[in-house]
């Protein structure tokens, strides 16, 4: 641990700070998620291999913003993305970066907690489309349930006003 910290105050500074949580170091950047939680970054060393990982943290993280059960295909191209960009790679839902030596760990800390945050950004893409996802979600209800609808019609009322109707959906008797 004592050579993975040195290493990184050496090359990326003092913003950074270093803890041993179990059997990782845990690499505190001062990078935030868009929430304001910092964006840690964990190391462990392995046949002399040094595994730079954010454990998955970012991809909870994601998850906990939106009630979608899954990323759309844009969503996970946005996150390939991020991950071709930095030189990292994203593996069960972690973003993974390795290095050969002590020397080689702050680049790829830098890395991972730069995918970490352009990643954690995709929750402004899914800002915008909760509404959408809620109402993807609803169709899906209904044509698993075999239930025929309509979607997005603009029906006259009594008044004669016309609304617009997410779901329409017809009865033997009513509508």
């Amino acid at each position: 641990m004592i050579d993975v910290c040195a290493s990184v105050a050496d090359h990326i500074g003092d913003l950074f700070t270093c803890a041993t949580v179990g059997e990782f170091t845990r690499i505190r950047s001062p990078l935030m998620y868009p929430d304001g939680d910092y964006i840690d970054v964990y190391v462990k060393e392995s046949n002399a291999i040094f595994t730079v990982t954010d454990l998955g943290e970012t991809s909870r993280w994601l998850r906990m913003q939106s009630t979608a059960a899954h990323r759309s295909p844009k969503q996970k191209a946005l996150i390939q993305d991020a991950c071709v960009t930095h030189g990292v790679e994203w593996f069960r839902g972690m973003i993974v970066a390795r290095a050969a030596n002590v020397d080689e760990i702050p680049a790829a800390v830098l890395r991972v907690a730069q995918a970490s945050l352009r990643v954690s950004d995709l929750w402004f893409t899914l800002r915008q489309s909760i509404a959408e996802s809620i109402t993807e979600d609803v169709a899906a209800l209904l044509t698993d349930a075999h239930v025929p609808h309509d979607r997005d019609q603009s029906l006259v009322g009594r008044s004669q006003k016309p609304w617009r109707v997410d779901f329409h959906t017809r009865g033997r008797q009513h509508s």
